[in-house]
């Protein structure tokens, strides 16, 4: 559908122009023409059955957790405006900034950003886990640094991005048991095996990301299987001469046995500190 001719959703949400793409949804940047403020539309592109599974569990996990680690859901709707196809969309909080994997194709991250973003994410990781729910495809396209155009203010990290979280009240408590989820390269030893998510297997992809991070380049690629299965065979290689404590945080993150893993109630004020230090380091450089 050309993007002049979709409708102002609930009579109110003016879609403008598409800003990303996925392999389920659009997102559009919108208009709120009700109260006059910018806001992101993600259109499902089909109400197929799976299209409106992904579209209940990311609206039923973005509806119970609210934390300012995670991009806000607003509204949410069905668009019937060709009745044949409905479209599924959420109404969600309009955020400037890029995400993770274009700033990694851009340029070399400090240790200090590294660690902003390690404590971000951990930090709403912390509170998503609290709530019993496991995000499950953890990856840098999946974290937006968002900026607030000011210079007092740094750029922080917040988590998208919900579609096939688990452990959502209303949802199967094992959705992903027989089949794999999530994106091959981040993806847990146990999620490759096809045994159900957990907390643990958030952490290790949240640990592959900060890999990336130090060495910009992804730890297991490849096609789907082949990247899937190279990690039941060896653990990702993590250089030995990280600054500070990053090279143990790090194996231990992505240690293979899910219960060997630190959780992000243990992980977040290690990265508080990580900051910190980085930020001592960056003072005296």
């Amino acid at each position: 559908m050309p993007e002049s001719t979709i409708p102002a959703l609930l009579g109110r949400y003016r879609p403008q122009h598409v800003i990303g793409r996925g392999g389920e949804a659009s997102i559009f940047r919108a208009t709120d023409e009700l109260l006059g403020r910018e806001v992101a539309i993600k259109l499902y592109r089909s109400g197929g059955e799976e299209e409106m599974a992904q579209y209940r569990t990311e609206q039923a996990a973005l509806a119970r957790l609210s934390h300012h680690g995670i991009v806000s859901l607003i509204d949410a709707g069905i668009d019937y405006s060709s009745p044949k196809d409905p479209r599924p969309f959420l109404i969600m909080e309009l955020v400037s900034g890029t995400d993770l994997a274009s700033m990694l194709a851009q340029r070399e991250l400090s240790l200090e950003e590294i660690a902003e973003v390690a404590y971000d994410i951990s930090e709403a990781l912390e509170y998503v886990h609290a709530n019993g729910v496991v995000h499950r495809d953890i990856k840098p396209s999946n974290i937006m640094l968002v900026s607030y155009g000011t210079t007092t203010f740094r750029a922080r990290a917040r988590l998208t991005d919900f579609g096939i979280a688990s452990g959502i009240v209303g949802t199967p408590s094992q959705p992903d048991e027989g089949k794999t989820t999530g994106t091959a390269a981040y993806l847990s030893p146990e999620q490759a095996m096809r045994q159900p998510a957990t907390s643990a297997s958030d952490i290790y992809s949240l640990g592959l990301v900060l890999l990336e991070c130090f060495t910009r380049s992804v730890a297991y690629p490849g096609g789907a299987v082949e990247s899937a299965m190279a990690r039941l065979e060896h653990e990702p290689p993590i250089p030995d001469g990280l600054p500070d404590d990053w090279s143990r945080i790090l194996h231990a993150m992505t240690t293979t046995d899910p219960t060997g893993r630190p959780t992000a109630e243990q992980l977040t004020p290690l990265f508080r500190e990580a900051v910190i230090s980085a930020a001592g380091l960056q003072q005296r450089a």
